[in-house]
């Protein structure tokens, strides 16, 4: 299963109940206007790290950004915003933790390594996309701890 699957996965489980849309920025911005928001956002992948083991294994390293997002009006100012920004941090937040505890299956280990000590980023995204958005972009690096056999 592809890397976004497992992150929409986990995004189904947030508080929000926010909606996915995944894509290049252009296409996000297409998507936006057919969204119901909140929405997460997962720009493409824009690289991964393999790093062999020396038992054999090679561990997947994915650095991702999300964007955690509500629909604004137009005519309101960054301050008027804020409280959306808040939303989506908590948003981040409990994506974070679930991530840490995602299991493909019930009967798996965890899915991915969130290394303590290693800083997720977040900024707030103010008045973003033609439906015009605000909410909070996350930087954050994800490392598999499986990784799905081709058969």
């Amino acid at each position: 299963m592809p890397i976004r699957n497992h992150i929409e996965a986990i995004t189904t489980t947030l508080t929000a109940k926010p909606t996915f849309a995944y894509g290049t920025a252009n296409e996000l911005n297409r998507l936006a206007d057919e969204q119901h928001f909140p929405c997460v956002f997962l720009f493409a992948i824009p690289a991964i790290e393999l790093s062999p083991a020396i038992n054999g294994s090679v561990d997947n390293t994915f650095t991702v950004y999300l964007e955690f997002l509500f629909q604004t009006n137009f005519d309101q100012y960054t301050a008027d915003n804020e409280m959306y920004v808040s939303k989506a941090l908590q948003m981040a937040n409990e994506f974070i933790a679930k991530a840490a505890q995602y299991r493909a299956h019930p009967t798996e280990a965890r899915f991915f390594k969130i290394k303590s000590g290693i800083k997720a980023k977040c900024t707030p995204v103010y008045n973003k996309y033609d439906v015009n958005t605000t909410g909070v972009g996350l930087t954050l690096v994800l490392e598999t701890m499986s990784f799905d056999a081709i058969h």
